[in-house]
């Protein structure tokens, strides 16, 4: 039974729905969680997917205190008109419900068949290859031995539909019956994330493993009768029937995940009124499906509606937002759903959201989860898989206008209806894949991958899209199986998969058909421009008149500022910082990030102990007047802390680099540091990082005069450097603009004369939390270790061991010099 509703799509697209994922990582406190709701209406949300998420216990996971607090959050968003989808973990991925499955169950532990030097009272079986990794007979001079073994992961068995029913017993059945029946109906959907077949669980395979499972034998008895202990040499080396050995294999590996998992998940969910939507792992492209799950065409079936995870900062390859929109438009209601844009970093911009929703949007996404807002933001929050979005980003007050302008361009200019169906090679590279190459691939996207025939059939492959992309082709993908399970050829020459339909066929070289699909060809026909794509109207792209007013700024009052400290760490919990003062006012405020149990200022003769003020997010602490010269601060954690806690001065004052600032990566500026805070003035109109507010996280406000020769439909100010400005032009509503146009598009001409502008600009949320001595500046994709600067997958592949410089990266911040009228 597909899962996915087969209904014809209407000539428009769906419209944009946008959620959040909502890391639950702290106690559960019945304002907090309401307060979030209502901030999370305000950004223009529709809902949200709670997710305990290294949640700490208080109170227990799933015990009858945490369902009151659940059940309240449900009821209270369904007071604010917010859909709620419910995470199926505390963490990920799913599958092992916070340890309790292996705690109750221990033999539901996942297994992988590696390959070992050394046979082991569990080995299965041997074989030996040569040097070129082909079979050859026992005896053979240098060939090397290898014998199958079954090893235990640090997983459960996704390939047994008997451990899924424990995990939905221990997960699910504990939400159904202990939540009010008014609750539970109100969860839309159950959210999972990220399982595969086993491949990348740790214990890694020493050299190369495929998936196993206690199951597995039986499977494969069925598939390849007595032989199939035989086989299985040929999925690792090269010999006579390696091609259609491996096919069979990794076919039934699809297979044996939608029993084992997505087949008995999707009836649990059917069954009490749920949609089932989440991700797999590895969507990026068919070489990467393949060793985690065969195949998402496949897996797609028995979603709700399909998903993928698109992380990072920038757009990257079409091929896993096309798949999904395909599926959706092919057999779904059209509706498909991204987790998106976690480890965008904390200089993640408007501009950066809204070219990247435009992106997966305009392959046929409709349903954007982001990753991640934090209920609770500590130092480990701060620094897992940033930004925290929206709540904690400088520019939250411009998310709403974000997402109010990606609605309006993907719904007055939909992906245009695709008339082009083209068959990935799926099979194709089973065929050829040999599992040691998993191991030699970045484990994230599969950006890298050694050179090996899979990898040359899947890049060619995908060469070939962006050749259809750069023509305006509009098209749609599928798999070998999908179009011959699916597929209808029409008496007209068109091709019906599922509702829809194709004028066209592109049939991949590496593909393999069966059946009546294995004459099948690529349709003759010439690569054109398509008129809908070419005419699609881009919100980036402006053109205005270049008669410019020179603008010179005023402060209505001092900028708020912060500094963050250096922290050392001298015990487990203990922590000292030095605060350098050229003489400061009594009132400002130290923020910490993390509970306290004490803090002291100056604990020479003469300190003080500091009143600690429990706060929204984190702790506060007022200090008194500093005199010009170095001030100790000393503070101990209520719990260890990994890294370096947060800390940040704040309040009015200058903050200045005892060296210069000079032009740094990606669009940074940096400086050698140390810094000293004063009181001395900032000028309004030079760039306010080396002005004083390095890490200032507060809109600057600021006001002047313009006068227009003549009357304006628009404005555009240049030099403008920050994340977003917000503008009020006399006494009109305030709007938001961003880069790269920074234009404001007038409701109502505005006058010639003088008018008074009022703005607020928004220093980067990079500038706040960094990392700011990460080598490469404002990175972009930041997983934890970018943070602690220890090299990983989402560093370049010429990175340093160490990621970290001693030098401060910040991104420049500065009022618009001039704007013209258009």
């Amino acid at each position: 039974m597909v899962g996915i509703t087969r209904q014809r799509l209407n000539s428009t697209s769906p419209s944009p729905r946008y959620y959040t994922f909502w890391s639950i990582n702290g106690p559960l406190q019945r304002d907090r969680l309401r307060r979030q709701l209502a901030d999370f209406k305000a950004a223009g949300l529709h809902g949200v997917v709670f997710h305990p998420r290294y949640y700490c216990g208080i109170p227990p996971y799933l015990s009858d205190e945490y369902l009151e607090h659940v059940t309240d959050t449900i009821r209270h968003a369904r007071e604010l008109g917010l859909r709620f989808w419910l995470y199926d973990e505390n963490g990920w991925p799913s599958g092992t419900g916070d340890g309790k499955v292996l705690a109750k169950y221990p033999d539901s532990g996942a297994v992988r068949l590696d390959l070992s030097r050394k046979r082991t009272p569990e080995s299965i079986g041997k074989f030996h290859t040569d040097a070129a990794n082909r079979l050859v007979p026992a005896g053979t001079p240098g060939a090397q031995t290898w014998y199958l073994t079954p090893r235990k992961l640090n997983y459960v068995d996704s390939l047994n539909p008997a451990v899924l029913d424990h995990f939905l017993e221990l997960i699910h059945e504990r939400y159904r019956e202990g939540l009010p029946q008014d609750c539970f109906d109100y969860i839309e959907a159950v959210f999972f994330d990220e399982p595969e077949s086993g491949m990348i669980k740790d214990p890694f395979a020493d050299v190369a493993g495929v998936p196993w499972s206690p199951l597995m034998p039986a499977r494969l008895q069925a598939l390849w009768g007595d032989a199939w202990r035989e086989k299985l040499p040929l999925l690792f080396a090269a010999g006579d029937g390696a091609a259609e050995a491996r096919i069979a294999f990794w076919e039934n590996v699809t297979d044996s995940l939608i029993a084992g998992f997505f087949a008995p998940y999707q009836a649990w969910c059917e069954k009490h009124g749920k949609q089932f939507i989440g991700h797999v792992k590895g969507e990026e492209h068919p070489l990467f499906q393949l060793p985690m799950v065969g195949s998402c065409h496949r897996i797609f079936r028995h979603l709700s509606m399909p998903g993928i995870d698109a992380l990072e900062r920038y757009p990257s390859l079409d091929y896993f937002p096309r798949q999904a929109g395909s599926f959706a438009r092919q057999f779904g209601a059209g509706r498909a759903m991204v987790e998106c844009f976690g480890g965008a970093g904390w200089g993640a911009s408007p501009e950066d959201l809204e070219r990247y929703l435009l992106w997966l949007g305009r392959n046929g996404i409709t349903d954007f989860v982001f990753h991640l807002s934090q209920y609770r933001l500590d130092t480990p929050a701060i620094t897992d898989w940033p930004p925290s979005e929206p709540l904690h980003l400088s520019w939250k007050d411009a998310f709403p206008a974000v997402l109010d302008r990606v609605s309006r361009e993907l719904t007055t200019n939909p992906p245009p209806v695709a008339d082009t169906l083209v068959v990935a090679p799926y099979r194709g590279l089973m065929s050829v894949y040999e599992p040691w190459e998993l191991m030699q691939t970045n484990m994230h996207n599969a950006s890298t991958s050694p050179d090996t025939p899979a990898t040359r059939a899947n890049n060619a492959f995908l060469a070939s899209l962006e050749k259809l992309k750069a023509a305006g082709t509009a098209f749609d993908l599928t798999d070998e199986r999908t179009l011959e399970t699916d597929g209808t050829r029409l008496p007209d020459g068109r091709i019906r998969l599922g509702q829809a339909e194709y004028k066209h066929l592109v049939v991949d070289p590496a593909a393999i058909l069966r059946g009546e699909w294995s004459t099948a060809k690529t349709s003759a026909f010439i690569l054109s421009a398509s008129t809908t794509s070419a005419a699609r109207h881009d919100p980036q792209k402006n053109q205005h008149a270049e008669t410019k007013i020179s603008l010179k700024w005023t402060f209505p009052a001092a900028p708020e500022n912060a500094w963050l400290l250096s922290v050392t760490r001298t015990a487990k919990c203990t922590f000292t910082a030095t605060i350098a003062s050229g003489g400061l006012p009594a009132g400002l405020t130290l923020h910490f990030a993390d509970d306290l149990v004490e803090a002291s200022f100056d604990s020479a003769p003469g300190g003080r102990a500091l009143p600690l003020t429990v706060g929204y997010d984190g702790i506060f602490a007022t200090l008194p007047a500093l005199n010009a010269g170095e001030h100790t601060l000393q503070f101990k954690t209520a719990r260890e802390v990994p890294g370096s806690p947060f800390v940040w001065l704040k309040g009015a004052f200058t903050l200045r680099s005892h060296a210069p600032f000079t032009s740094g990566p990606n669009r940074t500026i940096r400086t050698d540091g140390p810094f000293v805070a004063d009181s001395s003035s900032l000028d309004a109109n030079a760039e306010f990082v080396a002005g004083g507010l390095p890490f200032a996280h507060t809109p600057i406000a600021a006001e002047t005069t313009m006068t227009l020769s003549a009357p304006a439909t628009a404005l555009v100010f240049s030099d403008t450097m920050g994340d977003a400005l917000e503008i009020t032009i006399d006494d009109q509503p305030p709007a938001w603009i961003w880069g790269p146009d920074w234009k404001l598009s007038l409701t109502a001409p505005l006058a010639a004369g003088a008018h008074r502008l009022r703005v607020r600009l928004v220093p980067s949320t990079y500038n706040h939390f960094g990392p700011h001595h990460y080598y490469n500046g404002d990175w972009h994709v930041v997983s934890p270790d970018q943070v602690v600067g220890r090299k990983n997958f989402a560093d370049a592949p010429d990175a340093p061991d160490h990621t970290h410089v001693p030098q401060w990266h910040f991104k420049p911040l500065r009022l618009p010099t001039a704007v013209a009228s258009v």
